[in-house]
């Protein structure tokens, strides 16, 4: 299996959070903070981890490089950190998440980077939809991902029919990661308080679902 000490981690930290009424990525969860408890969970995996955001005020206390968009949407675009992610990013491959996952799974994370030898991106496929946030990319996705951005196009899969892509279904991901706990991320406070409890051992989080 190939390792994922050679790989670059790109946390997208740009979401409005305006469901959540605050910053959900700062709230507490156990011990750290959302975004904290990803950090951790993905700690010593990686060569670097990078936060793409354009409040990095709010991040300065992580250990972490700070990045930012480079081009500048006027609107907030996943695509958009996604380009500056990997183009802050000083290794061709990177794991890229959104920060409001904080329960990715290492053994999910360390399969989906064993996969990546001869593709562009690794990306899970669940119930039909793909998961970009939780996903592989190489360095060679940026012309094309500058492309859609400079036409005002700002879905990611919107790129991945010009480059090499692997697409792992969601059951056999269960095999690293049983409930697919990976792709819980949290928009409401409702969400926060499940997070709450799973971390917990309050609430057996089964397979995840919205």
């Amino acid at each position: 299996m190939l390792q994922t000490n050679g790989l670059s981690c790109v946390i997208l930290a740009g979401g409005r959070s305006s469901r959540m009424g605050e910053n959900k990525l700062l709230l507490p969860l156990g011990e750290s903070t959302v975004i904290g408890s990803l950090l951790d969970r993905l700690r010593g995996l990686f060569a670097e981890y990078i936060i793409v955001t354009n409040q990095p005020a709010h991040f300065e206390h992580l250990p972490v490089r700070l990045a930012g968009d480079l081009i500048d949407c006027g609107v907030k675009s996943s695509l958009a950190g996604l380009h500056g992610g990997l183009s802050a990013a000083t290794r061709p491959y990177s794991f890229v998440a959104a920060g409001d996952m904080p329960f990715v799974s290492p053994a999910l994370v360390r399969y989906l980077c064993s996969l990546r030898r001869g593709y562009d991106v690794v990306i899970p496929r669940q119930d039909g939809h793909l998961q970009p946030l939780c996903a592989v990319y190489h360095k060679n996705c940026l012309p094309h991902i500058e492309k859609l951005l400079l036409a005002g196009c700002y879905k990611i899969a919107n790129f991945l029919d010009r480059v090499r892509v692997r697409e792992v279904e969601a059951a056999v991901l269960q095999s690293v990661d049983p409930e697919l706990i990976s792709f819980f991320n949290l928009n409401t406070p409702e969400e926060y308080r499940l997070a709450r409890e799973i971390l917990a051992g309050t609430r057996v989080p089964g397979r995840y679902k919205k």
